[in-house]
């Protein structure tokens, strides 16, 4: 399989899901490329950092049209400190987001599929 994107290259591309750390999803001919930063829905001018034969990492150039789930940054140390990887994502999203990530986990293996329940805010659950 040829690989459909070129490191170095800008590629304008939708967020299709996010992942299990926060990443945006984005795929290029059914070639998967991890967007650091960006949220599902939300269409972004890209810029390819590496590939591998089946998956690319890329970095966001221009947030062409942004989610409702972003959320104003209130740490000045985000962008290089590393530490929370979704503080860009609206909170209840990111309740709405860990619930995903169990869920497709859980049910990865077992047989008989189980439904997760909302992720706990303050020891109350959100209903989504």
């Amino acid at each position: 399989m040829e690989i459909p994107v070129k490191k170095n290259e800008e590629y304008i591309v939708d967020i299709i899901d996010n992942g299990f750390q926060g990443e945006g999803i984005a795929k290029i001919e059914n070639y998967t490329i991890f967007v650091n930063g960006a949220i599902k829905g939300e269409k972004v001018k890209i810029l390819i950092l590496k590939t591998t034969s089946s998956y690319a990492f890329a970095k966001i150039l221009e947030i062409i049209k942004m989610s409702s789930n972003r959320s104003k940054i209130d740490c000045l140390s985000y962008n290089r400190c590393g530490g929370c990887n979704i503080r860009h994502i609206d909170y209840k999203e990111t309740l709405n987001l860990k619930r995903n990530i169990v869920q497709n986990l859980v049910n990865k293996e077992l047989v008989k599929k189980i439904e997760v329940q909302d992720t706990v805010r303050n020891g109350r659950s959100i209903f989504l």
